[in-house]
This record gives C-alpha cells, sequence and structure tokens, in this order.
C-alpha cells in the first residue's frame, strides 16, 4: 500500500494524473449519439466526414420532416386586398432533387409487400363480440368497455 507521504511525493512530481472528466463525457455523448444506418441503399452513400443534415442534403433527403412541412393554419391573418401583377412563377420554384439514391429507394419501397396481421384467438373473440353488439358502428365499439386497448374508430 501506498502511505500518505509517498502520495504527497508523487504529487509534487507529477506522476499521478488528474482525471479529465470533460474527456470523459465527450467520449460517452459520442458513443450514444452515433448514426446508425439501417439502410443499405443509404449506408453505401454515406459519407463520414459530412454531418447528418448535409448528408441527407446530398442524397436528395430530408433530415427533418417537419421542417419541410410548415403549416400556417394556425395563424389567422386577415387578407389585404391589393392589386397584384402576377409573374411567371416557375423561375422561381425550387424543383426537387431527383437523386438516385432517391430512385433506388423509391424502387425498393414499390417491391416490398404489405405486411397481412393476424390476430390472435382473444383479440378474434374481442372483435367478434364487437361486431355482433354494434353491428358497423365503429365509434360504440370505440367506447365499448371491451375495448381495453382503446382503439380508436379508425383503428378499429
Amino acid at each position: 500500500m501506498v502511505t500518505v507521504r509517498q502520495k504527497q511525493r508523487n504529487k509534487r512530481r507529477g506522476t499521478i494524473k488528474k482525471t479529465n472528466y470533460g474527456k470523459i463525457r465527450k467520449k460517452q455523448y459520442n458513443k450514444q449519439h452515433k448514426v446508425v444506418i439501417k439502410n443499405d441503399i443509404v449506408r453505401e452513400n454515406w459519407d463520414k466526414t459530412k454531418t447528418t443534415k448535409e448528408n441527407f442534403a446530398d442524397l436528395g433527403l430530408v433530415a427533418d420532416p417537419n421542417a419541410s412541412y410548415r403549416t400556417t393554419h394556425h395563424k389567422k391573418v386577415e387578407p389585404k386586398e391589393e392589386e397584384v401583377e402576377f409573374a411567371d412563377i416557375s423561375e422561381y420554384q425550387d424543383t426537387p432533387k431527383v437523386t438516385e439514391v432517391v430512385k433506388k429507394l423509391e424502387e425498393l419501397s414499390k417491391e416490398t409487400t404489405p405486411v397481412i396481421r393476424h390476430f390472435s384467438p382473444v383479440e378474434c373473440a374481442l372483435w367478434d363480440g364487437l361486431v355482433s353488439d354494434h353491428g358497423c358502428d365503429y365509434k360504440a365499439m370505440a367506447r365499448d368497455k371491451r375495448n381495453t386497448y382503446q382503439h380508436t374508430p379508425k383503428q378499429i
């Protein structure tokens, strides 16, 4: 074991190094926020030197779908009646980039088959009972107390 006097001597000599907690935290952060790409087409065209947003922009994809679709229906703006000259807007509109990656992804999505959902015997009994009681009234089925999973009328 090291005595107190030896510890002090080592401190003066500088042999005991202090822990750099900032460096440890940075490594942990980088491990947690590592980009994992599951799609083979995107993974082949991914450039590790660029940021995520830059990569998505180069591939013709959108990194944040909410940012690309902004709605203004929540703002109530009174229209102003003014005379406006109409110009040819085709030269001002941005045409969406259709890259090879987007084309490959579209082809892949056309090839995939829809997933067929299979019901368990318990679910079959539940739906059978709801249909026998309510018929085609999906709102009543949604309000029924047997609907323990709280399915909405559209889900039913």
